[in-house]
């Protein structure tokens, strides 16, 4: 019942994995011959972050993947559907160009607090397909960062289910990890980086 899907909080917290897999998942359960758009803030950095994690689990739950490098473009095929991925980087202000025009049934924005509001804006407006959804996933920033005021802050009035994530939400991460992050960091950086809080930086 939401039109968005909101996912913060601590580094390492398995948050990036758990929101892509679910949306390629959600897109392959719900849609037939539709585009989606998968982003972050480079191109390496989709295939890296996301693809490089998604593609074991799908392939690993019967899904045929086919990757067209020079179109940056990913195709999925499984219980007799296909759907198109386009990659995307929104590095900056000129970012935005790439994604306008395209028609899509969802998009996924990874660390969206590092793009460009402009290009997370331009995405949002490509999503118009019937019971097309948004999924967002970033690290925390300072309380006045536009995401944090405009979708965190706001969720319930943009129908957006929040998700905040811990640490110890990731099963992957050893104890002795999470206990080095704890001495690795002191005061903003330790409620950013540990307890995925929104909070202003010290000092000037």
């Amino acid at each position: 019942r939401y039109d968005a899907v909101i996912c913060d909080g601590a580094v390492r917290s398995g948050k990036t994995f758990a929101l892509s897999v679910s949306f390629f998942l959600w897109a392959m359960c719900r849609f037939q011959r539709q585009r989606f758009g998968v982003c972050a803030a480079s191109i390496n950095g989709t295939r890296r972050n996301l693809l490089g994690q998604v593609r074991p689990v799908l392939e690993g739950l019967g899904f045929r993947w086919e990757e067209k490098v020079s179109r940056n473009e990913v195709i999925v095929r499984g219980g007799g559907r296909e759907n198109v991925f386009y990659l995307y980087g929104g590095r900056d202000e000129r970012s935005q160009a790439l994604i306008q025009g395209m028609t899509l049934a969802g998009v996924l924005l990874d660390e969206a607090a590092l793009m460009p509001r402009s290009f997370v804006e331009q995405a949002c407006a490509r999503c118009s397909v019937k019971d097309g959804k948004l999924w967002f996933s970033c690290n925390p920033a300072g309380p006045e960062h536009w995401f944090y005021k405009e979708w965190i802050c706001k969720a319930e009035e943009k129908n957006a289910l929040y998700l905040h994530f811990a640490m110890e939400d990731n099963p992957a991460l050893a104890r002795s990890a999470r206990e080095r992050y704890e001495r690795m960091f002191r005061g903003t950086f330790y409620r950013r980086f540990v307890l995925g809080e929104w909070v202003a930086a010290e000092g000037v």
